[in-house]
């Protein structure tokens, strides 16, 4: 599948200082480039209401979000759980 990052994305994950966090995070980014479904994504869950809006949840705290559109996937935003909700989608 083709992997987009949004702007939004590449900041979220500046503010990140936990290396172990932006390890998972660097791991998920190359499981979906290397998928050809989305159901080879693990922990992979559509939000309710929002068509083509999901989120993956790659730590207890931490949730990623994306769009897709055909067989592109666009990360959009990532962020702990606690806050993640009210700022995606």
């Amino acid at each position: 599948m083709n992997v987009k990052i949004s702007k939004r994305f590449a900041k979220d994950t500046q503010k990140i200082t936990d290396q172990r966090m932006l390890v998972k995070i660097r791991q998920t980014l190359v499981e979906a480039g290397a998928a050809n479904s989305l159901m080879a994504l693990s922990n992979l869950t559509e939000l309710s209401g929002y068509p083509g809006f999901y989120r993956i949840k790659f730590d207890y705290r931490y949730r990623i979000g994306i769009y897709v559109d055909g067989d592109t996937i666009e990360f959009l935003r990532v962020g702990n759980r606690e806050d993640f909700y009210k700022k995606f989608p």
